[in-house]
């Protein structure tokens, strides 16, 4: 015969029974960081060497000139000054419980990736805005020598013209890339002229990003305020002593407590060829 529901005297739910089986997805969802944008725009090299080592042409004095028959030639002057780059460590460590590495799958992974981007992102910082001061390596903005313009009252676009023809006309050479915040960039972008036509193209347009011909990166690497550019390709170099090294060790009571320490490493030296192919622009 059929029980009437009245006669019920317990119900089995999901807190009396089984509970559900939830499989947690393997891949943990990654914060937002900035992509690596810097390094990517300057020749790299390996070496073997603690220390780069370059000769500058300090002095270049031209006294070449029409000579008349029997009149003593122009005397020239060339000399050399040895530069020095010296190669810099980049280092990060994470302590990691023994159960962590052993049970979860992919999470080793999951470590080497995070740990190399932040090296990674860190030498992209450093090569715009380091200061130079050991341990620290000598970004773009810190050369001695470099070109700069300070905007004043000029239109930013104008500003980043004057350092472009600096470039040109002091290093004899043509800028390859300019580095722009985020910030600044925007206020170029949304420049319209007096109808309200945007001057850096249409909205809806899908082409790289430039500026006087010039190719744009636009990234939070930059400092704000402060546009950076220069000819990367023929005058700067990123030596590489040893790439990215990740190694597993114990340190302290590491050991008895069922920790270790992962730990990314990376040696590289900047040299910049000539810091009058180099320029800034501040007070953007």
């Amino acid at each position: 015969m059929d029980i009437g529901a009245h006669e019920l005297k317990t119900l089995m739910t999901t807190s009396a029974g089984w509970a559900p089986q939830n499989i947690e997805m393997p891949n943990a969802v990654l914060s937002a960081q900035r992509p690596i944008a810097v390094a990517d725009q300057i020749p790299f090299f390996n070496t073997d060497q603690s220390a780069i080592i370059y000769q500058l042409e300090s002095t270049f004095t031209n006294n070449a000139a029409e000579a008349a028959e029997g009149a003593a030639f122009g005397e020239a002057a060339l000399a050399l000054t040895a530069t020095t780059s010296t190669v810099r460590k980049i280092a990060v460590a994470l302590p990691v419980t023994d159960e962590q590495l052993s049970d979860v799958s992919g999470v080793r992974d999951y470590i080497n990736q995070r740990l190399s981007y932040m090296i990674r992102a860190r030498l992209d910082s450093q090569l715009l805005a380091g200061n130079g001061v050991a341990p620290n390596l000598e970004g773009l903005n810190s050369v001695s020598g470099i070109n700069t313009t300070a905007k004043g009252s000029d239109p930013t676009p104008d500003a980043i013209y004057k350092s472009i023809r600096k470039c040109r006309s002091v290093g004899f050479a043509n800028p390859t890339a300019v580095f722009v915040h985020p910030s600044d960039w925007e206020s170029i972008r949304l420049l319209r002229d007096t109808s309200g036509n945007y001057i850096w193209g249409n909205p809806a347009s899908t082409a790289p990003e430039t500026i006087w011909g010039v190719p744009v990166t636009v990234t939070t690497a930059a400092t704000e305020n402060t546009i950076s550019m220069g000819d990367l390709q023929a005058f700067a170099g990123l030596f590489v002593r040893r790439g990215i090294d990740i190694e597993t060790g114990w340190t302290g009571t590491q050991f008895t407590e069922g920790e270790v320490t992962i730990r990314a490493t990376m040696r590289v030296a900047i040299a910049w060829f000539r810091a009058s192919a180099l320029a800034t622009v501040t007070g953007v």
